[in-house]
């Protein structure tokens, strides 16, 4: 049985090529691939309101080497940042006991 951590990794790497290649290069999402995988993989960080130039504004956020197409590793990049904050906004919130105890 796969550790906890070794899904989230498989699920990083299987949700990434579930949505890229699409609209194009398989190894990279379109903005309208970034933009279905936000709305459909992260609901809750995602705003229902949200205007088709906050996406342009995230895309041209995560697109740094500015080829209009988000490749795996803008990807983590920005997946990280959203682990640093969900760790600096949690750390000192008292621990929950694991689902064994």
């Amino acid at each position: 049985m796969a550790r906890p951590l070794e899904q989230a990794i498989a699920a990083v790497v299987c949700t990434f090529q579930e949505y890229a290649g699409r609209c194009g290069d398989k190894y990279k999402l379109s903005q309208s691939e970034l933009k279905e995988l936000l709305q459909k993989e992260l609901p809750s960080w995602t705003p229902t309101e949200s205007r088709e130039c906050d996406y342009n504004k995230f895309m041209s956020l995560l697109d740094t080497n500015k080829d209009c197409e988000v490749d795996f590793a803008e990807f983590l990049r920005a997946l990280s940042c959203l682990c640093l904050y969900c760790h600096e906004y949690f750390k000192d919130c008292p621990l929950e006991p694991s689902c064994s105890q």
